[in-house]
């Protein structure tokens, strides 16, 4: 009798399990089928995105086409010359200096603090 028993807990285990394992089938299918409506359904949002990301890329490529051939006559002007290229008045937009070195009015001193032990 504890033979039957072993055998009836081990298939309602196996039927228990095989029901487990087609409720997990299931809901991993609607899963995926939410997940693929909703990227089917957020395409045009996606595609209008990306033409957005296109045309901005495209602006700030002339923009910067433009300040390189500015800069290539300025270079090119100061080379016929003989003198350092003069800069241009400065604008929100252009107000950058990515080669501005410190003050030379300015001398740094070091301090020393004996109050710090030293090896």
């Amino acid at each position: 009798m504890t033979d039957n028993g072993t055998r009836d807990e081990t298939t309602e285990s196996g039927e228990a399990r095989q029901r487990w394992l087609e409720e997990v089938q299931e809901a991993l299918d609607r899963t995926g089928d939410a997940i693929r409506t909703a990227w089917e359904a957020t395409r045009e949002s996606r595609m209008s995105a990306l033409e957005s990301a296109k045309q901005a890329a495209q602006e700030l490529g002339e923009v910067l086409d433009k300040g390189i051939a500015a800069a290539k006559e300025r270079w090119a002007a100061a080379e016929q010359s003989g003198s350092e290229p003069t800069p241009h008045p400065t604008t929100p937009e252009t107000d950058v200096t990515p080669d501005a070195s410190p003050a030379s009015d300015v001398t740094v001193t070091p301090i020393k603090d004996e109050s710090v032990d030293q090896p």
